[in-house]
């Protein structure tokens, strides 16, 4: 399983997910992806205030892998 870990942190690691634009519905990312919401979210959010969150989001996720990757061994 460490090999799976592994990849998906370096995976996002590497990931750039730079947000253009936020909706009541979904957000856009530089490259043209358009994601729904999972949650909900103000209406007043400004792009860089959902970046913010997106970030967090992501580094949250990496610090979770690397926990789980250090109690496996």
């Amino acid at each position: 399983m460490n090999s799976k870990i592994n990849n998906t942190k370096k995976s996002l690691q590497n990931m750039q997910l730079k947000v253009v634009e936020v909706t009541k519905t979904n957000y856009t990312l530089e490259n043209g992806d358009v994601y729904e919401h999972t949650f909900d979210i103000d209406e007043d959010i400004t792009v860089d205030e959902f970046q913010k969150l997106l970030d967090n989001a992501k580094n949250t996720i990496i610090e979770t892998l690397n926990k789980i990757e250090k109690d496996e061994i």
